[in-house]
């Protein structure tokens, strides 16, 4: 009897070694991040990473992205600072997390769905993902400091570092989209 290798297989390996590598990747940009005195709540590279993910590699981003809080949640020190553990999801970083988890998925999906991806497109779709993380962690910062200071601990602080970011991964997908993964 002849095992017939299917057109899939290959596909599904490749795609599985892709989702493996950028979550690891996410990891440690996870890793990287920069405590602020007056916040919780660190500058990282890990939502810029999420979101270029997202873009480029569309499903297989937000796969690797949910990879990558698994590993964490699991308790591998992939969150910012070394940080792990199903209970950071609770608390006042946690929503930014839960966040990453929606937007990849999100942006994952627009961007595979996107017609013709021209620069105001694919800038506007990063904007979006960014918009969503902060939906989601500036709530629940809020929980533990109030609204107004969530604001200022978890939102205002990082607005021109995130455009910075988010301008350095656009031309990241520029960059790496004339390669098809």
């Amino acid at each position: 009897m002849k095992i017939e290798q299917t057109a899939t297989y290959p596909t599904f390996l490749r795609d599985g070694f892709i989702v493996l590598a950028m979550s690891l990747l996410l990891s440690l940009c996870g890793l990287i991040s920069i405590p602020l005195p007056f916040t919780p709540v660190p500058i990282v590279f890990s939502l810029q990473a999420v979101i270029f993910f997202s873009v480029w590699l569309g499903k297989r981003g937000a796969y690797a992205t949910w990879a990558y809080l698994a590993q964490g949640a699991l308790g591998l020190p992939v969150f910012a600072g070394g940080a792990c553990g199903l209970a950071h999801f609770f608390g006042p970083r946690g929503g930014y997390l839960i966040g990453f988890a929606i937007l990849s998925y999100i942006i994952a999906t627009f961007s595979e769905r996107m017609r013709e991806k021209t620069p105001s497109k694919v800038f506007s779709l990063m904007l979006l993902g960014n918009g969503i993380a902060y939906l989601f962690g500036v709530p629940q910062l809020a929980l533990f400091v109030g609204f107004k200071n969530a604001l200022i601990m978890g939102l205002y602080p990082f607005l021109a570092s995130d455009i910075l970011k988010l301008l350095l991964a656009y031309f990241g997908i520029k960059k790496f989209s004339r390669s098809h993964i």
